[in-house]
């Protein structure tokens, strides 16, 4: 696979050619200094099969501009646009553009870098094409919604939404990457197609899922902008986040007052959720965001549950959530309440502070059996001081845990802060 590296900086040029050459077997490298001036027409961009283009090629040039005017260009490769800044204007305006993949330089690791690359080398016209019609098929959808909308239905939906790219599928849903039209806003649309829905749970799912969030104004939880159910069709309008999330960041080794930072996020976003009542019951690094001024967010509470009032969605003996991250009793299929988000976090923790996860096996219900029976593993003698917290957070027993995350924010913000 020939790649092609086209930066203002040698330095990060140089970088980026050793970051490859770990993680991509077989890469060929060449790079390119905008410093030369634009590639001429004689230029042979089909000899690439990927092409790493910063957003910024010094003080005169702009990589978007370079994207817009060779995209046309027979041969010109799937393209990465790398960026320093942490706006989602530019990670949506790359893609509308026909960029491939978008990479903050921030989050660059080996692994994430092979993750894009291989993603946008399967970035083939054929797919292209497939998202296109996928895109038509979404603008209709909507349409649809609109004006399919019950009686009873809250009476401010219906934004005009313009569909960037398709993100994510299911079965039965689909995730897009959409602006408003009314005000250009980047968000997040997340569809569910009712007719292909078998159980009726799903659906309340759906709902519940941005019923619970909508209801919250903090700044640690995923905002939902707008949300609706018709007879054909859910959708929720929620929440964009350019630089990832945390399982991509912990890719990187972190220093202890880095992790306890991001932990006094998670713990606060924990105290909004539990104080309406909610309790996640998914929690992992994959499910916490970062949005473009790096401050994090929780989201995807699509397995949540209100404690109080209501209809229970989960019942004793069924088990839902990721086995790494899971309690004891959840792993169980035991009731299960805030303190189980808790124990989740003090998973989170270990990780950050480790590299490593507490429990490992090669089956889920091995995973569980270890949750359930295992002594906590103790940390390496330099981070000793810290394991105080981690067998509290990790207690078998829910009553010898944190009781609450306001318990666990003054521990995390005193471990930041040195005091532990």
């Amino acid at each position: 696979m020939k790649i092609l590296i086209i930066d203002d900086s040698a330095d990060f040029r140089a970088l980026l050619r050793v970051q490859i050459g770990r993680s991509v077997e077989g890469a060929e490298i060449e790079e390119y200094d905008p410093a030369r001036g634009r590639p001429g027409a004689d230029f042979d961009w089909s000899q690439f099969a990927i092409l790493l283009l910063d957003y910024k090629l010094g003080t005169d040039e702009d990589g978007l501009e370079w994207l817009r005017d060779f995209r046309r260009t027979p041969g010109f490769p799937p393209t990465i646009v790398l960026t320093a800044e942490g706006d989602e204007y530019v990670a949506v305006k790359a893609i509308k553009l026909g960029a491939a993949e978008y990479i903050n330089k921030k989050d660059l690791t080996p692994n994430r870098l092979k993750e894009v690359i291989l993603a946008a080398a399967d970035y083939s016209e054929e797919k292209q094409a497939r998202q296109q019609a996928t895109m038509s098929k979404a603008d209709a959808l909507v349409h649809r919604i609109l004006q399919e909308r019950e009686q009873g239905t809250r009476e401010d939906l219906g934004q005009d939404y313009k569909f960037v790219r398709l993100i994510g599928q299911g079965a039965m849903s689909q995730v897009f990457l959409a602006e408003r039209g009314s005000d250009g806003l980047s968000l997040v649309l997340k569809t569910l197609d009712l007719t292909t829905v078998t159980d009726s749970t799903l659906i309340d799912r759906f709902i519940q899922e941005a019923e619970m969030i909508a209801s919250l104004n903090s700044p640690f939880v995923v905002k939902i902008y707008e949300y609706g159910l018709t007879r054909k069709f859910g959708f929720i309008a929620m929440e964009f986040f350019p630089r990832g999330d945390l399982k991509q960041r912990m890719e990187r080794r972190l220093t202890p007052d880095v992790a306890f930072s991001y932990m006094s996020y998670i713990a606060h976003g924990l105290e909004a959720i539990h104080g309406i009542g909610i309790v996640h019951r998914d929690l992992k690094p994959a499910n916490i965001m970062f949005r473009g001024d790096d401050t994090m967010a929780l989201a995807d509470f699509g397995i949540s549950k209100k404690m109080q009032g209501g209809s229970d969605l989960t019942t004793i003996g069924q088990i839902l959530g990721t086995p790494h991250y899971m309690s004891p009793e959840q792993g169980e299929g035991k009731p299960v309440d805030f303190r189980s988000d808790l124990y989740g976090a003090g998973i989170i923790l270990y990780e950050l502070l480790t590299g490593q996860k507490p429990f490992t096996a090669s089956t889920p219900a091995a995973v569980i059996y270890q949750h359930v029976h295992t002594e906590i593993p103790r940390l390496p003698l330099p981070l000793s001081r810290y394991q105080q917290i981690v067998d509290r957070a990790l207690a078998k027993d829910p009553a010898s845990r944190y009781q609450t995350a306001r318990e666990m924010i003054i521990d995390f913000e005193a471990a930041e802060q040195g005091r532990i």
